[in-house]
């Protein structure tokens, strides 16, 4: 490995979804369908796509939204609501529309870069809120118990 001195860190990494979506037959984009507003794929009544493999356009940049975990929370929220409304054969199905509540990027333990409530932070406070967004997302899927198990305590 060749370390090479720079005042500039670059990341780039790729996201894709599943290659199983475009193995399915649905008209994919590095394995992401473009969804309809219900988060159904196209012509499927009984398809719902989520997290990685929905597509969908933010409109003010004309460009996909990433496929983000905090994307894919709001995504399964009104997923789960519109399966509710389908089991009581109702017919407003709920739109998708994406709330952005900011983003904090992990670099290294006690570090990090992010954007939360629109202030930019950085350092030890944005480590601090990286972890609490984690363990978060621990109790959302989990609940206390996966919280324990797996979240991240060393905050301060």
């Amino acid at each position: 490995m060749e370390e090479i001195k720079a005042g500039t860190v670059v990341w780039a990494a790729g996201v894709r979804g599943n290659s199983v979506i475009e193995a399915s037959g649905f008209e994919a984009m590095r394995g992401r369908i473009k969804v309809n507003p219900d988060m159904r794929a196209p012509g499927h009544d009984d398809i719902f796509i989520v997290g990685d493999c929905a597509l969908i356009i933010n409109e003010e940049i004309n460009r996909p939204y990433p496929p983000t975990a905090q994307i894919a929370m709001q995504q399964g929220e009104v997923i789960a609501k519109n399966l509710t409304k389908l089991v009581r054969n109702e017919s407003d199905l709920e739109t998708f529309t994406f709330e952005n509540k900011g983003t904090v990027c992990s670099l290294g333990e006690d570090n990090a870069i992010g954007v939360v409530f629109g202030k930019k932070v950085t350092g030890k406070t944005a480590s601090f809120m990286k972890k609490m967004v984690d363990n978060r997302a621990l109790l959302m899927i989990g609940g206390a118990s996966l919280v324990a198990k797996k979240g991240k305590f060393n905050v301060l």
